[in-house]
C-alpha cells in the first residue's frame, strides 16, 4: 500500500533528512517534520473549514427546503441546487485538496514508518537481505509473531529490523557479503543501522521496544499507550463537539453510529498501540495533539456553529420584517380600499341629490299640466 505514495515519499524523505542534520536525535526530527508537513497543508485545511462553515450557514435554509417539498425528492435537489448557486457555495467540497491531504499525510507515514529507505536512503535489496537474515534464525512456530513484523507488507518492518540489530549483527554483515558486498560496504550498512537506531532512544529509552513483548507487565511503555489512546479520545471528542453545533436536533438523533465510533476508534488506538514499536505510539500521539490544535485554531477562525446560529438570526429576521411588510401593505390595502368606498359612497350620494334636484326643475309635460287643471277644477266645484 505504501508503494503508491513514493512519489511523495522520497522528496519528503530529503526534508527530513535536512531536518535530522539540524537538531540531535531522528526522532525529535520526526516531530518537527511533522509539524511542518501540518502548517504546509494548513492553507488546504482552511479551505476545506470555510467550505464546512458556508455550508453551515445555508443549513437552516436547506432543512426548510427539506421540509417543505419532503414529498418531492426531486424538487428538493432542484431548490437545494438553487440555493448553492445563488449563494456561491459548492454543494460539495472540492476533491483536490482532500486528496493532495491524503497523499502528502500517508506519504509522512510512509517516511517516518521506513527511515532506512526514505531517510538513510539504504538500497531496498540491502535491508531485504538485513530482514532475511534475521528471519533464517526464527522459528516458524516458536516465533510466528516475530516473523510476521517482517512480512513484506509489514508497515514497521525496517522498525523492526533496528530492534533486532543488536542480537543479529553478525548473521546480517555475513548474509550482505554473501550477497556481494565487500567487508566495508557490509560494515558500514550496520553502522547507518546502528546510528539510526540510537536515535530513537530518549533517556536511555528505546522507542523501538514493543509493549506486547513484555505480556500484560506494566512498564514504562504502558504511559506512552495510554497517552496514544488518549490523545485519540481527546481529538475526536473535540472534533464530535464542534460537528454536534452545526447539527439539528434530528441530525443528532440520527448520528447515533457516529457517536459510537467516536470512542471505537480511540479504543483501536489503544489495542494498536501495544503491539506496534512505542515511537510510533509518539507519533501517533504527537498527531493528535496537532490534531487537536488544528481544529480548534479553524474553529476560532471559521466556527460552522456560530456561523449557522448567525445564520438562523438574520433568517429570523428578514422573516420578521417581511411579516411586517406584510401585515403594513394588508393595512394600507385596507385602508385604501376604505377610502375608496367612501369617495364611492359620497359620489353616489352627491349624483342622487343631483337627480332629485334636477327631477324638482323639469317642466310638466302637456298632458300633466291638463291633468293638474282638471284636479284644480274638481277641487273649487267641491
Amino acid at each position: 500500500m505504501m508503494g503508491i505514495f513514493e512519489i511523495f515519499a522520497k522528496p519528503l524523505g530529503f526534508v527530513l533528512r535536512f531536518i535530522n542534520d539540524l537538531v540531535p536525535g531522528f526522532f525529535l526530527a520526526m516531530l518537527l517534520f511533522t509539524l511542518l508537513m501540518r502548517l504546509v497543508l494548513f492553507p488546504l485545511s482552511i479551505s476545506t473549514q470555510k467550505n464546512q462553515a458556508d455550508r453551515a450557514r445555508l443549513a437552516p435554509r436547506l432543512e426548510r427546503i427539506q421540509k417543505k417539498y419532503a414529498a418531492d425528492r426531486n424538487k428538493v435537489m432542484q431548490k437545494q441546487q438553487e440555493l448553492y448557486e445563488k449563494e456561491g457555495v459548492k454543494m460539495t467540497p472540492g476533491c483536490l485538496p482532500m486528496i493532495v491531504q491524503m497523499l502528502v499525510l500517508f506519504s509522512i507515514i510512509a517516511v517516518i514508518y521506513k527511515p532506512l529507505t526514505y531517510v538513510q536512503r539504504l538500497p531496498q535489496e540491502d535491508i531485504n537481505t538485513c530482514v532475511t537474515a534475521v528471519t533464517a534464525t526464527l522459528d516458524e512456530k516458536a516465533d510466528k509473531t516475530l516473523l510476521s513484523r517482517f512480512g513484506e507488507n509489514s508497515y514497521y518492518r525496517e522498525l523492526y529490523l533496528m530492534k533486532c540489530l543488536d542480537s543479529h549483527s553478525d548473521e546480517m554483515v555475513a548474509a550482505l557479503e554473501k550477497a556481494g558486498k565487500t567487508p566495508a560496504e557490509a560494515q558500514a550498512t550496520i553502522v547507518t543501522l546502528s546510528e539510526t537506531q540510537s536515535q530513537f532512544s530518549i533517556f536511555d529509552l528505546s522507542l523501538l521496544e514493543v509493549p506486547s513483548d513484555y505480556g500484560i507487565k506494566p512498564t514504562w511503555l504502558w504511559l506512552i499507550v495510554l497517552a496514544s489512546g488518549g490523545s485519540a479520545f481527546l481529538s475526536s471528542l473535540l472534533s464530535m463537539k464542534y460537528s454536534k453545533q452545526t447539527m439539528s436536533a434530528e441530525q443528532q438523533q440520527a448520528a447515533g453510529c457516529t457517536n459510537g465510533m467516536m470512542y471505537m476508534m480511540p479504543l483501536m488506538s489503544l489495542v494498536f498501540s501495544f503491539s506496534v514499536p512505542a515511537g510510533v505510539a509518539v507519533y501517533w500521539t504527537f498527531s493528535n495533539l496537532l490534531a487537536m490544535v488544528q481544529t480548534f485554531v479553524l474553529n476560532k477562525m471559521y466556527n460552522p456553529a456560530k456561523i449557522r446560529a448567525q445564520a438562523e438570526a438574520e433568517y429570523a429576521e428578514r422573516r420578521r420584517r417581511k411579516a411586517e411588510d406584510k401585515a403594513r401593505l394588508k393595512a394600507a390595502r385596507i385602508e385604501e380600499q376604505r377610502a375608496w368606498q367612501l369617495e364611492e359612497s359620497a359620489k353616489k350620494a352627491a349624483a342622487e341629490g343631483k337627480s332629485k334636484k334636477a327631477k324638482s326643475a323639469t317642466p310638466a309635460t302637456p298632458a300633466e299640466q291638463t291633468g293638474e287643471e282638471h284636479n284644480e277644477e274638481e277641487t273649487n266645484n267641491e
